[in-house]
């Protein structure tokens, strides 16, 4: 029977190990903490005149030592002479860099790399335009995360959630109510596979960080320069803290267990497990649990804002109160199912039951503090993945308890009744009946199912800690939700009419013009008008196509005959259809330097148009160019 139960228990727990990984598998890479919410050139803007600089302002803040930003000519190749990454002023969810004085016309692509202050890289590229639209090259010049290295990252982040609660919630189950416990091999085992687990899972994660915001693949994890990168960073100084912690306690723990492992505290029933185990080793195991934690903390959204004073309290209670919760029950179902000693079960049940309480409702208030800050309204709850995992979540938490329930239920009869046989009246002397061995059989006879429920518990907590590490690598549901929102208001954008992008360089001629007389139309690209140079310009006309929400937009520069800026004191477009001359629309030019003008315009309804630009001189002489282009309908 005893085979039986222990068959099952290794047949479930190497199911709950593939459940986990596939709960980690199953989330995928990690989603973008840090969208990118406006940029300085805008996205596809044709400007007049390069710019000094340019900016991204996104939704997280940025670490600024592992960002890059790159700029692709026209020709594909990289812009040179780029100024250093700087923040826009205080606002640190921003970049700035200076470009170039000399860039030349045409379209560029700015392509980016940045590392949210919670570890998670996002990458992306828009473009804009200088003089006019023109081809553009954006080669992929910052490489792909590879897939490999988030699921590496999230493996071992989950192996880490498990050996920390492992580590944790066996030496406190221990020092509050099973002191003998550090004797039984099968206990220590579980603390040193916890440690062991965590500075593995740590390890690795310092390995693979580097190339993962790096764009490198995970053949590169052993790269010393990779190293230095992750070395560099937040994640990267937390995680080697964390490693230097572990090693001190293992150092420690491992030479006080061995002076310790021959000093077995008595079992003696009636003592209080205070008097055994003392307070002193449960608080060190807090407060060293805690460093721990607050190397995860330090890490994430906790610990960023104005709020970080209540939040990194919260995040740091609510991962210890799951670590006692979840890693003591492992030694507890050793307690049952090998050592079956009645008198540290009749102590250990009942204490790790109160523990356990107190656990679940530090996780329910911290959660709900969690929730609110990170979840925010219940449309993101139900409609992002962060949300979608944090509903698995609170139903595992939700068996777990009612599988607690249910087996504290079991206890009271079955175990807490029939131990007290074990516990002699003060002053009496013992009968010839050995009272360890009746009790022991009862036990036996109780912990069967009790045991099987307390496995099951297990293995649903090691799922939990996998959901867990699932959700600290998924972008937090308000900020999804958002982002969600406005690409949905970006769909629902009804059909603008969008021109087609235009270039062209028209000569003209000023004429003086009598009452009611329509000035001279030039419509020919690259042709010099005929005759003397005076009242003889220019006009080079760019069109920029509608995009993202913004309107066409014209841009003219006006020269003389030399290319020299001419002085107009009139310029004003109106909107033809080909064929005809009547005005549609009007639009003000307003100037953007000498000898520039712009405006922006809209297209009453598809097909062939033409834009009739109309200049003047001081002198009242005047000129209408023609240039034509066509509207279709597309969602901007």
């Amino acid at each position: 029977m005893r085979a039986q139960l222990w068959r099952a228990i290794a047949g479930l727990l190497v199911a709950t190990v593939l459940a986990s990984i596939a709960v980690v598998i199953s989330a995928g890479p990690a989603a973008a903490h840090a969208d990118l919410v406006s940029t300085s050139p805008r996205a596809d803007q044709v400007l007049d005149t390069p710019p000094g600089g340019i900016e991204l302002i996104f939704s997280d803040s940025i670490d600024l030592d592992t960002s890059v930003v790159r700029v692709v000519e026209p020709n594909g190749a990289v812009t040179d002479g780029l100024g250093a990454l700087t923040h826009v002023g205080d606002n640190a969810a921003s970049i700035a860099v200076d470009l170039p004085d000399s860039l030349s016309r045409g379209t560029r692509s700015v392509v980016y790399r940045v590392v949210s202050t919670d570890g998670h890289p996002v990458q992306g590229a828009f473009q804009f335009s200088v003089g006019v639209a023109t081809a553009s090259a954006a080669p992929d010049v910052l490489g792909e995360t590879d897939d490999l290295l988030g699921l590496g990252l999230g493996i071992a982040r989950w192996v880490a959630f498990v050996g920390l609660a492992l580590a944790l919630g066996t030496l406190l189950l221990v020092f509050t109510a099973w002191p003998a416990g550090l004797t039984v091999s099968s206990v220590r085992r579980l603390l040193w596979i916890g440690l062991g687990s965590l500075s593995l899972a740590s390890l690795a994660s310092f390995a693979l960080y580097g190339p993962y915001i790096s764009g490198a693949g995970i053949a590169d994890s052993v790269d010393p320069e990779l190293f230095d990168l992750s070395l560099g960073t937040r994640v990267g100084q937390l995680l080697v803290l964390r490693l230097t912690v572990l090693a001190l306690v293992s150092v420690g723990l491992y030479f006080w267990l061995r002076r310790s492992r021959t000093q077995s505290p008595p079992e003696v029933p009636d003592a209080n497990p205070r008097e055994l185990a003392g307070a002193r080793p449960a608080l060190a195991t807090l407060l060293i649990g805690g460093v721990l934690a607050l190397t995860w903390s330090l890490a994430t959204h906790s610990a960023d804002g104005g709020g970080s004073v209540l939040t990194l309290p919260v995040d740091l209670a609510h991962m210890l109160a799951m670590s006692a919760w979840l890693g003591g029950m492992p030694a507890l179902l050793v307690l049952l199912l090998r050592v079956r000693e009645s008198a540290a079960l009749s102590r250990a049940v009942p204490v790790f039951s109160r523990t356990a309480t107190v656990c679940v409702l530090t996780l329910v208030a911290t959660g709900v503090l969690q929730t609110w800050r990170q979840v925010g309204s219940a449309d993101a709850l139900t409609s992002t993945a962060y949300g979608g995992w944090l509903i698995v979540k609170l139903a595992l938490v939700a068996g777990i308890l009612a599988l607690g329930a249910l087996a504290r239920w079991w206890a009271a009869p079955h175990l807490l009744a029939t131990l007290k046989t074990d516990r002699r009246p003060k002053g009496r002397r013992a009968t010839s009946v050995s009272t360890s061995r009746q009790p022991a059989a009862v036990t036996a006879a109780g912990t069967g199912p009790f045991g099987r429920l307390v496995a099951i518990e297990t293995s649903l907590g090691a799922v939990v800690l996998a959901v867990t590490a699932t959700l600290v690598s998924t972008q937090p549901a308000e900020a999804a939700h958002r982002s969600k929102q406005a690409a949905a208001s970006a769909e629902a954008t009804p059909l603008m009419l969008v021109a087609s992008a235009i270039e062209t360089t028209v000569g003209f001629r000023l004429a003086a013009l009598t009452p009611n007389q329509e000035p001279s139309a030039f419509v020919t690209p690259l042709v010099v008008p005929p005759g003397p140079a005076q009242g003889r310009g220019f006009v080079e006309a760019v069109i920029s196509p509608a995009f993202g929400g913004l309107p066409n937009e014209l841009h003219i520069s006006v020269t003389d005959d030399l290319g020299k800026p001419y002085e107009i004191a009139v310029a004003a477009i109106d909107l033809r259809a080909v064929g005809g001359t009547e005005r549609s629309s009007r639009y003000g030019l307003r100037s953007t330097g000498q000898g520039h003008f712009a405006a922006a315009f809209t297209v009453p309804s598809a097909g062939k148009w033409q834009l009739g630009i109309s200049v003047r001189d001081a002198a009242g002489m005047e000129a209408l160019i023609l240039v034509p282009f066509e509207a279709s309908p597309s969602i901007i």
